[in-house]
């Protein structure tokens, strides 16, 4: 789920400056250290002051009807709300959001921070809400990633030409291991995988895959989070096989979803190692030959791995087959919802294994983003 942890910007203790005591405040209770789940960090001011101005309705009540609209949790709710509710009309609450964090590393953290007198507490947050995707996804700025000790910061589109020093020894001080990563066009404005309809088939598809046998919702917000990274139009192909199959009564209706099924692995295959004219290891790779294609992005990712390399690329390939051979089984009788959701639940766990053999080689900062790229570029020229 993703949590965010509020904060008092003006509590006199910070003294007026409180980006870099926040962080290590946060770093130090050495929590994020322990979590070795991959999670993304956004950071930055809850901006309902702005939002008031900017309506034209300047009153205290607006105001306050806001602030109650925005902090509300669905779920995880630690909000100190004797130190939370007085800041609506008085000061700026500074956030901490993390995406893809369980809940056991959010209530350590709570209990951690709930002692500081600048802490007001955490909340869930939901992207398909239009306050939390507003003021928690759009108007915050997504700062790192973490996963255990390893942290990545982030950059946008090559700008990293005089990287800010201070936060990497900040990091590295705290026992983080530190490198830059280009996170290209997501999250500027060439990115408009942004709205509400986007955060809402995002949410529909994380509902039904986390009801498959053995994956829940941890495994669901897992993928959900390497599909936005390997592209979010994935999660259109992901959200109308999982609308076809949660409909599915007849028999004809457990074929269209394994065709869905089909056509999401196709979508992979695209975005992992897109079509090309060449062979790749003596098999054709182009447009129709999306298990081949699979099969040569396994076989590229694993390259780098020494250990048990050749057991590992007979054990995914193998599974690459069997559900390529699952999904195709809608063009003939004899499927079952129960084939077809098990056939789910086993790519939901293959993929996220996949992206695993090369993190960095999965993910596509600039491909999601070409079409804009492309059409700002054309403005220009």
């Amino acid at each position: 789920m993703n949590v965010a942890f509020l904060f008092n910007s003006d509590h006199p203790d910070l003294d007026g400056y409180y980006g870099s005591p926040i962080r290590d405040l946060i770093l130090g209770t050495q929590v994020l250290q322990h979590a070795e789940r991959h999670m993304r960090v956004s950071i930055g001011d809850i901006l309902t002051f702005g939002a008031i101005t900017q309506s034209g309705n300047r009153s205290v009540a607006a105001l306050i009807d806001l602030c109650r609209a925005v902090y509300r949790p669905r779920q995880f709710d630690r909000l100190l709300r004797d130190r939370l509710e007085p800041t609506y009309h008085s000061a700026t609450v500074y956030c901490w959001l993390f995406q893809n964090i369980v809940p056991s590393t959010s209530e350590s953290l709570h209990a951690a921070l709930a002692q500081d007198p600048s802490y007001l507490g955490s909340m869930d947050v939901d992207f398909s809400n239009l306050f939390h995707l507003h003021f928690f996804r759009n108007c915050l700025c997504e700062e790192y990633r973490l996963r255990g000790t390893s942290c990545s910061i982030f950059y946008h589109m090559g700008q990293n030409e005089d990287p800010d020093t201070k936060v990497l020894e900040a990091f590295e001080k705290h026992g983080f291991t530190v490198k830059y990563e280009d996170v290209g066009a997501r999250r500027t404005i060439f990115d408009d995988y942004d709205t509400v309809e986007h955060f809402r088939r995002v949410e529909d598809f994380k509902h039904t895959f986390a009801e498959f046998d053995d994956l829940g919702p941890g495994v669901a917000s897992d993928l959900a989070l390497v599909l936005e990274e390997l592209h979010p139009k994935l999660f259109d192909a992901f959200a109308a096989a999982a609308r076809t199959l949660a409909r599915a009564e007849t028999e004809e209706d457990c074929a269209q979803a394994a065709l869905s099924g089909r056509r999401v692995l196709n979508k992979i295959a695209d975005y992992l190692f897109p079509p090309r004219d060449e062979l790749w290891n003596g098999r054709k790779v182009g447009p129709n030959q999306y298990k081949n294609r699979l099969w040569a992005y396994i076989e590229q990712a694993i390259g780098s791995i020494e250990a048990n390399s050749v057991i590992l690329l007979e054990r995914l390939g193998t599974e690459t087959d069997r559900l390529v051979v699952l999904f195709n089984s809608g063009l003939h009788a004899d499927v079952t919802k129960e084939k077809v959701e098990a056939g789910f639940a086993a790519l939901a766990r293959w993929l996220i294994e996949v992206i695993e053999l090369s993190p960095e080689a999965a993910r596509q900062p600039y491909v999601a983003y070409e079409k804009q790229l492309r059409h700002f570029i054309g403005n220009l020229n």
